[in-house]
């Protein structure tokens, strides 16, 4: 499916707006504590600065991939005043034709269900408008926050294993994948939290 925009996606809770140039210094904020990138990447790393995060951001939005900026419903336009809970995105897995789900969420709103929420919200979106076949995790074999929601959501290990290094000091990452559901009359097409 070609797009020329990503679209805003809401839930109960919350708004997963488009990334925009105004939520580069809030997402590089994030990426600067220790805690949140303790399995992800060293602290100082270029790739995880504003300037990093800005060159890989909108590269693939024609595609309908992308990050969309996690918000609280009710803030989610008043760009200024907008606390930045996270983000979620679609990204193309390196090489591979498969599309990666990845997320993060500032330290302070872990365990109140916005991963949950707003990944649930995303799967939905590429499974039922982008026609995804599958889409993966790849996370720290040791990060069980991100463990337990690729299980909640369903994830399974993916058979083929590629060798995709994480962390610091780097490890092989944990590979998850997910197909899409198939469609019954009498269930919702993906849940909605």
């Amino acid at each position: 499916m070609t797009m020329t925009a990503l679209p805003e996606l809401k839930t109960a809770r919350l708004a997963l707006r488009p990334r925009q140039l105004a939520d580069l210094d809030a997402i590089a904020t994030m990426n600067a504590d220790p805690e949140v990138m303790r399995y992800i990447a060293p602290i100082g790393d270029p790739a995880m600065g504003r300037d990093g995060i800005a060159a890989r951001s909108f590269v693939h939005v024609g595609r309908g991939l992308g990050y969309w900026s996690v918000f609280p419903a009710v803030q989610a336009n008043d760009v200024i005043e907008a606390e930045l809970i996270g983000y979620v995105g679609l990204i193309p897995d390196g090489e591979a034709q498969q599309v990666q789900l990845s997320y993060r969420f500032a330290a302070r709103h872990w365990g109140q269900g916005h991963g949950f929420e707003a990944v649930s919200r995303l799967l939905r979106h590429g499974f039922k408008t982008l026609a995804l076949p599958e889409i993966v995790i790849v996370t720290h074999p040791q990060n069980a926050a991100s463990l337990r929601l690729a299980e909640k959501l369903g994830f399974e290990p993916a058979l083929r294993q590629a060798e995709t290094l994480i962390g610091a000091p780097p490890v092989i990452a944990t590979r998850l994948r997910l197909e899409r559901p198939r469609e019954h009359k009498s269930e919702p097409y993906w849940p909605m939290p």
